[in-house]
This record gives structure tokens, C-alpha cells and sequence, in this order.
């Protein structure tokens, strides 16, 4: 890492710790059992134990953290010639407003346990991750070639055509993920929609690699 991105990394990884320092500092004064789900009239529709609200937290800085991953390590900015510190830049606040958005939404859900209202947790929790992943589509859509960020395999990387193809692929992919992710909030048990998460993140990361390469040796014949 370069010396003048210490500090830009320093913020995101801020920004990824501060959800689960403030979980940890009310922790102790959760109830052992959490309503959730609540219905329009503020009836819950279920009980759970607080275990389930630190999975559903666990799950979101996973969330965030695997997406820190993926942005930071690839591509490797570190690698990035300095002629290109204007796609630094715009990269960076991507990635900026990204965990931004995760920071906030998951205070926001812990601040409403803190307070005793914990209307609709489990379906808001699965709704935020679901629309960033709907965002995140279709902003897939839109790249142009480029080495900085997307669909990012030797093979777009060698070929217009295949960057375009499998990235229209990659949108529709991450956006019907999206649109999944959020019925799993109000369809599924915690448990099982975090397992449905965890498999659907395997599915849109690997798939768009794997059709780039059928894609580029099927045009090369």
C-alpha cells in the first residue's frame, strides 16, 4: 500500500468497525429475547433469542468486509501507474460510498434495537444488502473496459466483445440476486436466508468468470 493511501484505507476500515464496536457496547443491555417481524398493528410476529439479531450483524460486516475485500485486492491499486490518479480517485470514493452506506444502514438497525424498536429486522437487514446488491447490477452494466473495476478476468480483459457480453450477464445476474436476497427477509428464517445469501454470493461472483471464459474461446473458435 502506498503511503498516501494509508490513510483513505484507514477510514473504510473505520467504517467497517464502527457497527460492530457500537453492537458491542449495547450488548449487554439487549433482551435475551428480541420480537421481530412486527406486524402493522405492533404485534411481533415471532420471538427469537438475541443470538439471532448477532447473526443477522454478523452477517452485514461480512457483508461489508467481503466487499472491502473485493474492491481493495482486486484490482491491485497499489500496482496503478500514477497517470491514472484520477481513477484512483473516482475508484476510491466508490468504494468510499459503499461502506458508507453499509456503516450507516447497520447502526441505523442496531440504534432501533438500542431503543427497543425492532420493528421489521430481519426483512430490513436482508433488504439492504439485497438493494445494494441490486445497485451494485446494475452499475455492472454500465462499465466500459477498463482495469480498474468489474468483471475483471484475463479474458474481458482481452476482448471488448466479451467485457460487454459478460457484463450484461454480471447486471442481470447481481440484480435478480438483489431482488432474491430481499424476498429471503420476508419469506425465510434467519438461519436459512443468511445460508441462501452465502451460496447466492458464490453463484454471482464465480458464474461471471466462468462465462467470460466460454464466451471468449467460444468467439475464438
Amino acid at each position: 500500500m502506498k503511503q498516501y493511501d494509508f490513510p483513505k484505507e484507514l477510514l473504510i476500515i473505520l467504517l467497517l468497525l464502527v457497527p460492530m464496536i457500537y453492537l458491542g457496547i449495547i450488548w449487554p443491555h439487549i433482551p435475551e429475547m428480541v420480537g421481530t417481524n412486527y406486524t402493522t398493528d405492533g404485534v411481533p410476529g415471532r420471538i427469537g433469542s438475541k443470538n439471532e439479531v448477532l447473526l443477522l450483524m454478523i452477517f452485514l460486516f461480512l457483508t461489508n468486509f467481503l466487499l472491502y475485500c473485493l474492491f481493495r485486492y482486486i484490482p491491485k491499486t497499489d500496482e496503478m501507474p500514477d497517470h491514472t490518479s484520477g481513477y484512483r480517485r473516482a475508484y476510491f470514493r466508490t468504494r468510499f460510498l459503499i461502506h458508507l452506506y453499509l456503516a450507516v444502514y447497520t447502526s441505523l438497525l442496531i440504534f432501533l434495537i438500542d431503543i427497543g424498536k425492532e420493528f421489521l429486522l430481519e426483512r430490513w437487514a436482508f433488504v439492504g444488502v439485497g438493494l445494494l446488491i441490486a445497485v451494485l447490477g446494475f452499475y455492472l452494466g454500465t462499465l466500459k473496459p477498463n482495469n480498474f473495476i468489474g468483471v475483471r478476468t484475463p479474458w474481458t480483459l482481452l476482448s471488448t466483445a466479451v467485457w460487454e457480453e459478460t457484463h450484461k450477464m454480471a447486471s442481470r445476474l447481481w440484480i435478480i440476486a438483489g431482488v432474491v436476497i430481499m424476498a429471503c427477509g420476508f419469506f425465510m428464517q434467519v438461519v436459512a436466508a443468511v445460508f441462501v445469501v452465502i451460496v447466492i454470493a458464490a453463484i454471482i461472483s464465480v458464474l461471471p468468470y466462468i462465462y467470460s471464459y466460454r464466451l471468449y474461446n467460444t468467439n475464438q473458435g
